[in-house]
């Protein structure tokens, strides 16, 4: 694990409480990135961390279980992605497809209607559905440039980024510009935006 990795970890393990969990689909997004590397040992060490090594897509599960799972996978595909914070935006980005094919991301999609800005403002609402864990709103900035606000969330600003660029990359709705700040070890900062134009003329 990169230098300091372990100690963050250790640090953002205390401030979670007992009931913080988040959905089964997270876990399986995360393990599904170490399954093909075909390593046992490094497969072991997800699943130890994890707790396990199947979890329902829509159940609810200790966010503690999800933090270690994180940082042991990102550990792990760190070799073969650049370093450990590129994995972990790797991790978050991978997610998404999951989440997607749920009935809440089928929802999630569907007030969106093609609209990168109703996209934007349904992403609150999705989070409230898949994590008992902190807040996220959203605070508009222009007319095509909003930032989403993760108060209270224990899960590094690498992994918001890549979570939120697959969701506008897997829906095509447009092209997007995403760009996340950790302010501190519960708060973290994600900027969106997308060129106007360029959505209009489908491109």
């Amino acid at each position: 694990m990169e230098h300091g990795a372990q100690q963050e970890l250790e640090r953002r393990l205390d401030v979670i409480r007992p009931e913080d969990t988040l959905r089964g689909f997270f876990f399986n997004g995360v393990l599904e990135q170490v399954r093909p590397l075909g390593d046992p040992v490094s497969w072991r060490r997800c699943v130890e961390a994890a707790g396990g090594d199947r979890f329902m897509a829509f159940f609810s599960y200790p966010m503690d279980s999800f933090i270690r799972l994180l940082y042991a996978a990102a550990s792990v595909l760190s070799e073969g992605r650049g370093d450990f914070r590129t994995a972990l935006w790797h991790l978050g980005r991978e997610m998404v497809p999951y989440y997607l094919e749920s009935s809440a991301g089928q929802v999630l999609l569907l007030l969106a209607r093609g609209e990168p800005r109703w996209l934007l403002e349904g992403l609150p609402s999705a989070f409230r559905t898949a994590v008992r864990h902190g807040e996220c709103s959203v605070a508009w900035l222009g007319p095509t440039q909003g930032r989403l606000l993760f108060q209270g969330c224990t899960l590094p600003a690498e992994y918001y980024e890549g979570a939120v660029r697959g969701v506008f990359e897997s829906t095509r709705i447009a092209q997007t510009v995403v760009c996340a700040r950790q302010i501190n070890l519960l708060d973290t900062e994600v900027d969106v935006s997308w060129d106007k134009e360029r959505h209009a003329a489908g491109g």
